[in-house]
């Protein structure tokens, strides 16, 4: 019996402890290359406490994590988005490929040396050993590839290739061809079962680590595949993110163009938005997320950054090992929060605590009580004067704007053909009749600003030296509102685009600290700290009945 159960437990555990995907999302200059080779070495420099005499139960969760990591690491394979857009790339051949790159304006001074690679590649792909061949020599031949571009000209071919490939199915065509967007996902995943069938071969274990995913729908292709996928984000604050890319040679003007490719708002009726890079929608569908802020010095480098990296894929294969922390569970709240969200352009959630983390408020972007939130409203109800409570009298009464609303309902046909509802956003509709951008117009209260204005209405306690938890950094508005109260921690995920930080949160004296969450909320949050069973089942079956 003792022998049944113990192999029922390791049939239990098996499936963490033999097949991980982890797929690296954030913005250039964020530090996913950096966790990839962390996740691909053997031997880990970290700062989990392993000593005889915690201080706290944060430290007693370190030891236990410490110890498992001892006895169970195993490093990753990695497979490099870009050098499978390499890979794809030399398929096109070398003179192609390099037509293309000048049709794109940028210069190479080693023509011959970029050729000789690119049909090296090739050839090397049709070789046996695949799985080293992927995992290995492919990365290190796209790292010849941009030593011969250039790090600017690299990051810039390459973001517009894959643009190329998730239109066109290929990467030096640009005309959209209706079902090529998974083009690269399928390559990647093609990759992904052939490195997993060769370890099957040789009985060893799958871990890969896919550096990276930049676009949500990709994200989406494996989550929908894979029980076993995890997309984890990285981040830092953008002074470090700036100062890293400067470092790599990086012109103020490439890092302004970079930030507009990878961070800025689609327009989600041209085609195109979908096929071009969305880091910021990639952090959203995020679950796990790691903070990797610049380390005070060399010796301490990226010991931080490897504690969180060794804590996650301890979770993996041992669900339940510790217990979320205070940050995690606060941030899991507000993260199921915006969910209630009504908003049809972005859902955010908010928790505020106390300073001992006791929840005090919780909020989401919606509109104010008592009135219909957009997901709920259809324009052709507007238009017909049906459901008339669900709109403002400036929207039953306006002409312009009425007659502008009839003039945009017939370009909706395929979502009430689908059974869908035909919602609007006013802000963006009022602003495009207006041709502005004026964000008072919107409908909606902001997350932040729900949860602070529950205390007043319900009438909670004060939260002067409390802890504000939201999914995005706060805006402009939301961040006065923090001063005001005086909230000292804002926990946040998504760093809004804005200068709430510079401009408000840190002038005067009473200057808040803004800090980039580090934890797994969402899907994650239940599959690393959910138990399969219950540990004291499994230690039972596990240690020997006298």
């Amino acid at each position: 019996m003792d022998n049944y159960l113990k192999s029922a437990i390791s049939k239990i555990y098996g499936k963490g402890e033999d097949f991980i995907i982890l797929g690296l999302t954030g913005r250039t200059g964020s530090g996913c290359s950096t966790v990839a080779r962390i996740l691909q070495n053997n031997d880990l420099n970290h700062t989990l406490f392993s000593g005889d005499t915690p201080s706290n139960n944060e430290e007693r969760q370190e030891k236990i994590i410490s110890k498992h990591f001892k006895k169970s690491w195993e490093s990753f394979s990695l497979i490099q988005v870009r050098s499978v857009l390499t890979l794809i790339f030399s398929e096109c051949g070398s003179d192609e490929a390099l037509s293309y790159i000048k049709s794109l304006s940028i210069n190479i001074e080693k023509e011959t040396e970029f050729k000789e690679k690119l049909d090296k590649i090739k050839l090397d792909s049709k070789g046996k050993d695949i799985k080293q061949f992927y995992t290995v020599e492919l990365p290190k031949s796209c790292e010849d590839i941009k030593n011969i571009l250039g790090e600017s000209a690299f990051v810039k071919l390459y973001q517009k290739i894959g643009t190329n490939l998730r239109m066109s199915g290929k990467p030096t065509e640009e005309q959209l061809v209706e079902g090529q967007f998974f083009a690269l996902a399928e390559k990647i995943n093609v990759i992904l079962k052939d490195i997993k069938k060769a370890n099957k071969e040789e009985g060893k274990n799958t871990f890969i680590v896919i550096d990276a995913i930049r676009s949500p729908l990709e994200a989406m292709f494996f989550q929908e595949r894979y029980s076993a996928f995890y997309l984890m984000a990285v981040s830092c604050s953008d002074e470090n993110r700036k100062e890293r890319l400067r470092k790599l040679k990086y012109t103020e003007d490439d890092i302004v163009r970079l930030d507009e490719q990878e961070y800025k708002r689609r327009d989600l009726k041209v085609t195109s938005s979908f096929s071009v890079q969305d880091i910021q929608a990639c952090l959203q569908k995020a679950d796990l997320y790691i903070s990797n802020p610049n380390e005070e010095n060399a010796v301490s480098e990226f010991k931080t950054l490897t504690k969180q990296v060794i804590k996650f894929t301890s979770l993996m294969k041992r669900p339940g090992l510790i217990s979320p922390t205070a940050l995690e569970r606060c941030m899991q709240i507000a993260y199921t929060a915006k969910l209630n969200s009504g908003c049809i352009s972005r859902q955010v959630g908010a928790v505020i605590t106390d300073s001992n983390f006791s929840i005090q408020a919780v909020g989401w972007n919606d509109t104010p009580y008592g009135q219909v939130p957009c997901n709920l409203r259809n324009r052709h109800d507007l238009i017909s004067g049906k459901d008339q409570a669900a709109y403002s009298c400036f929207e039953k009464n306006d002409e312009e704007f009425l007659s502008f609303a009839a003039k945009n309902a017939p370009k909706y046909p395929s979502l009430e053909e689908g059974g869908r509802n035909s919602s609007y956003c006013f802000k963006t509709e009022y602003n495009t009749l207006k041709d502005k951008d004026n964000q008072v117009h919107t409908r909606s209260l902001h997350a932040e600003e729900n949860a602070f204005l529950q205390i007043s209405k319900y009438g909670g306690r004060g939260i002067e030296g409390g802890y504000l938890f939201t999914t995005a950094s706060p805006c402009e508005l939301c961040a006065k509102k923090a001063y005001q109260l005086g909230i000292k921690k804002i926990y946040y995920i998504d760093p809004y685009p804005g200068i709430a930080t510079n401009h408000i949160l840190m002038a005067g004296v009473n200057n808040p600290e803004l800090i980039l969450f580090s934890g797994a909320i969402g899907r994650a949050f239940h599959l690393l700290y959910t138990p399969v069973v219950a540990y004291k089942d499994e230690m039972n079956a596990l240690t020997d009945n006298i």
